[in-house]
């Protein structure tokens, strides 16, 4: 009797992962659906800004394409987050060098051959006795010199 409770829990187990990991895969492509209607709103954007600054051809065109500035600003930051939130759900992340989705741990990137800094792991710690701000945080010497530098190149190119 105990083998089949051991094959039913096995069983039982395998059937929850399956289900999470389909769960993990519809999320993953309704990101991506989301991601290509972001897209196609940018490049949208992108056509009618250029066909109307193609036309008009004046200096006075970024106050008058305000509107399809926004809309391309504001796209590219929802795709920025959407491509963020599937990597999670993948397991990988975006080189900051060229763009490529690599595996989370790796050290390198594939495409490109940039080294990976590592992800940082944030801790949250939840104290009752005492309000947040009153807590104060000190920078060491060896913290300062492990900082990242802030990097002049942008953290991803988006090709239309």
């Amino acid at each position: 009797m105990a083998f089949f409770e051991e094959l039913g829990k096995t069983l039982s187990d395998k059937g929850k992962e399956a289900a999470k990991k389909a769960k993990d895969l519809t999320e993953a492509l309704q990101l991506k659906s989301q991601l290509s209607a972001e897209k196609e709103k940018v490049n949208q954007a992108y056509i009618t800004l250029g066909r109307a600054y193609y036309d008009s051809h004046d200096a006075s065109a970024e106050e008058t394409y305000a509107a399809e500035f926004e809309v391309i600003r504001t796209g590219l930051m929802k795709m920025a987050e959407l491509e963020d939130e599937i990597c999670e759900l993948e397991g990988s992340r975006i080189c900051a060098e060229c763009g490529a989705k690599i595996e989370k741990g790796a050290m390198f990137c594939s495409r490109c051959g940039a080294k990976m800094p590592p992800k940082p792991e944030t801790v949250e710690v939840v104290s009752e006795d005492v309000p947040p701000e009153a807590v104060e945080l000190k920078e060491t010497e060896a913290d300062k010199e492990a900082a990242p530098q802030p990097e002049t190149k942008p953290r991803r190119s988006i090709n239309p």
